[in-house]
């Protein structure tokens, strides 16, 4: 399948996309230019309609439109008998011959094709009837050399010594040095962007640019060190990934494959510049290692490079292949880059995603859609095969963190406000069984798995999914007692078992006469899974179950259940809470992922009580997430780690109390007033960690390490004098609570210093 050209006015356009072999593909380029060949009509521009139209002026036009007269002559010339001589000629056939090979390498590699004309010789005839042709088809020949070198093709191609390199600078674009997919060039009307500039880890550096008149953004990253590569040192690198790709993968650990490709790949480079003399630091053999463990084990360098980026990547988008890789950027939104994947890219990619499963689920024609955990980067990958799709690959890439989100950290997104934290952190202490629901892509696994810390190591917690992506490894580092079980795929009621992995209802009712616990259900997504949950929930009173679903209000819950699932919406009440994810854009592209608004279950009256709300202003700054049952500003406020707790604690003013809340205090004989503090105090501790990390520019502030060790200290407090007393000194535990604060936080720093000391990062301060 050819490219489809048809005119607009003088300008040549060129269908890309229904060719089928892949823009600056090598059978492309000789399908391009014979295609070309073939059209009668002038043109002077010209423009190739692919993802992204690319134009070319008259000036790089003429680079084609020479090439091909030249062509469209030696064309004519072949279907002259007279130049082959007589038919009895020994040489006829021969001339007939190299006439064709210098016109199909033509399409190819011109300075190739010259060779060929230029090396052929005949011997000089020695009977005068054939002597004259002879002589008359050496002067085409030579006259057909003259009139090639001329061209301005063949001048370039003389500089690039590569057709396919020479066609893509034409086109603006740059080839990759490991497949046949191209990197785009950066548009001559991209305008770098305010704090779009910043470096990765292995000497990435990343510049984002707005593209004026297209509304959109450009996500570049830059390789300093693959990039200058000498010429010797590249070779090898191409070498040596080549001869891997075609080696056979036997009694492979996918868990360790990447790891030990990069290891082999150092000692490799190491020892191959040392027996050829070059001289190389140790940082540029180990970006080589890593770059040819990308293609070798990963996912290819553009993506595995881009999963760097997990604190402002969210997702990564693979439409088709040859098709441009896009992402969702966490300040910036939809983001384009410069790289796209060839077939042959994106299925070797494809087989490393799914060769971790080691078996266990199955990609193929029977099974054109697979969800996968790739542990090593964190991420979940989405693909699509046909017959899913028509004939394309397809890959939705959500980039996890490894280490879970806490509340400070939450609060640094504005996603929610100090007293909501301190809210649902006690709500998520009292053992209340939970649905956090939003759309796709709100954070509603990380905003789940975020409880945890909320929990404790004092309760068995046990995740179920069917790809893991609470982040359990994390939270057992720190002692919490948690057993991720793995379950079948829920998503569909009528499928044929093609695993042997158990389902999920069966797993977590098994798990559970194993004793109590905390059960985290990931991602709800059938109605045999939905049954099972509402079943526990009823037949289990007194469970602790968190669970999240795609879903954007309650009545969407309620319609669901009685329209889809068949199940009376009255079931909803089983569930103490429901809590709302949002995605919203200001100006600009921004994205935040944001609390929407929370429920709670009141079962006497048989409704739903909203108890925060997220009301929307101009900008995230003047948005606010109302607290609705506490009328004291400071429930709404995104500040409170300077407000008095004894002063709050005498003005407290209740709009009404908490359906769900109002039910564990009657149980437990702790009066309203006491959780309510309680709230406001782990609230004030949330947003002190957070005005920390603003003071002092520490990431370490707002990760889980210091935030257990603030709420051990803090719940060690709290716990004991809320449940004990009913006239409270808050005075004295606020004066605690921020003196004991101080002190592990000036703890936190000098750890941290000592850190960075120890792995170079500092210099110790000399007294």
């Amino acid at each position: 399948m050819g490219c489809k050209p048809y005119y607009s006015g003088n300008r040549l356009n060129l269908d890309c996309l229904s060719c089928g072999l892949g823009l600056g593909t090598n059978a492309c380029i000789k399908s391009h230019l014979k295609t070309i060949s073939f059209l009668t009509k002038p043109w002077k521009t010209m423009r190739y309609e692919e993802f992204n139209a690319i134009e070319l002026d008259e000036e790089k036009t003429k680079i084609f439109t020479e090439y091909i007269g030249v062509v469209r002559q030696l064309e004519r010339l072949l279907l002259d008998q007279k130049i082959y001589g007589h038919p009895s000629d020994d040489f006829h056939n021969q001339r007939r011959q190299i006439l064709k090979e210098f016109y199909e390498t033509l399409f190819q590699n011109p300075a190739l094709a010259v060779k060929i004309l230029e090396d052929y010789s005949e011997p000089q005839h020695t009977k005068s009837f054939y002597l004259q042709s002879q002589e008359e088809f050496f002067a085409w020949k030579e006259g057909i050399l003259d009139a090639f070198k001329k061209t301005k093709m063949y001048k370039l191609s003389l500089e690039q010594n590569d057709l396919r390199k020479l066609f893509l600078s034409i086109l603006g674009l740059a080839p990759t040095p490991f497949s046949e997919a191209f990197v785009r060039t950066i548009p001559p009307n991209a305008k770098e962007v305010e704090g779009g500039k910043y470096s990765l880890d292995f000497g990435i550096n990343v510049e984002i640019y707005f593209l004026e008149g297209k509304d959109t953004y450009l996500y570049v990253q830059k390789n300093p060190i693959i990039e200058n590569l000498s010429e010797p040192l590249t070779q090898m690198l191409k070498e040596t990934i080549e001869i891997e790709l075609k080696k056979l993968k036997e009694n492979v650990d996918y868990k360790s494959y990447y790891d030990e490709k990069f290891n082999e790949f150092r000692q490799h480079f190491l020892d191959l510049c040392s027996i050829k003399g070059y001289s190389v630091d140790s940082q540029t053999v180990v970006a080589m290692a890593r770059e040819a463990a990308n293609w070798v084990a990963g996912l290819g360098s553009p993506i595995e490079n881009i999963a760097l980026d997990s604190k402002n990547i969210t997702d990564i988008y693979i439409d088709s292949q040859n098709s441009a890789i896009y992402l969702e950027h966490q300040k910036f939104g939809l983001c384009h880059t410069l790289w796209q994947y060839d077939k042959e890219a994106l299925e070797r990619a494809f087989l490393n995603i799914v060769s971790s499963l080691e078996g266990r689920r199955r990609f193929d024609e029977q099974n054109p859609v697979v969800d996968v955990m790739l542990t090593r980067l964190s991420m979940r990958c989405h693909l699509q095969r046909p017959p899913a799709t028509f004939g394309d690959l397809q890959a939705a890439l959500r980039i996890m963190k490894q280490e879970p989100f806490t509340y400070p950290e939450y609060l640094s997104y504005k996603s929610l406000t100090p007293f909501f934290a301190g809210y649902d952190d006690l709500m998520i202490s009292l053992g209340f069984s939970e649905a956090v629901l939003g759309l796709k892509g709100v954070g509603k696994t990380a905003f789940t798995s975020a409880k945890i810390a909320a929990i404790g190591p004092k309760k068995r917690i046990l995740p179920i999914e069917d790809i893991e992506e609470i982040p359990v490894n994390a939270y057992r580092k720190h002692g919490f007692h948690i057993g991720a079980i793995r379950v079948s795929p829920s998503d569909r009621d009528d499928v044929i078992q093609t695993s042997n992995e158990l389902d999920l209802v069966s797993m977590t009712n098994a798990a559970l006469r194993m004793g109590d616990a905390c059960v985290i259900i990931n991602e709800i997504r059938s109605r045999t899974a939905i049954q099972g949950v509402i079943n526990m929930l009823n037949t289990q009173p007194g469970i602790f179950l968190l669970y999240n679903l795609h879903a954007q209000s309650i009545k969407d819950i309620q319609d669901r259940l009685e329209l889809v699932f068949g199940i009376p919406a009255s079931a909803m009440f089983s569930t103490d809470r429901y809590t709302f994810l949002k995605k919203v854009n200001f100006e600009g592209r921004e994205v935040f992922r944001l609390v929407g608004y929370q429920f709670e279950s009141d079962l006497e009256k048989r409704e739903f009580v909203s108890v925060f709300n997220f009301v929307r202003g101009k900008t995230i700054n003047d948005s606010v997430l109302e607290c609705l049952f506490c009328k004291n500003k400071e429930a709404s406020s995104r500040d409170l780690y300077n407000i008095s707790l004894e002063k709050l604690s005498k003005e407290l003013n209740l709009a009404f109390v908490p359906p769900a809340l109002k039910r564990r205090a009657e149980e437990t004989n702790i009066p309203i007033n006491n959780y309510i503090m309680y709230a406001f105090f782990k609230g004030k501790l949330y947003d002190l960690i957070y005005k920390s990390f603003l003071k002092y520019k520490n990431d370490s502030i707002l990760k889980l390490d210091f935030v257990l060790k603030c709420n051990d200290f803090a719940n060690r407090l709290i716990w004991p004098i809320i449940s004990k007393e009913e006239n409270i000194n808050w005075a004295d535990i606020d004066k605690t609570l921020v003196e004991s604060f101080d002190l592990l936080l000036e703890r936190e720093l000098k750890v941290w210093e000592e850190e960075q000391i120890k792995t170079g990062k500092k210099q110790r301060k000399n007294n």
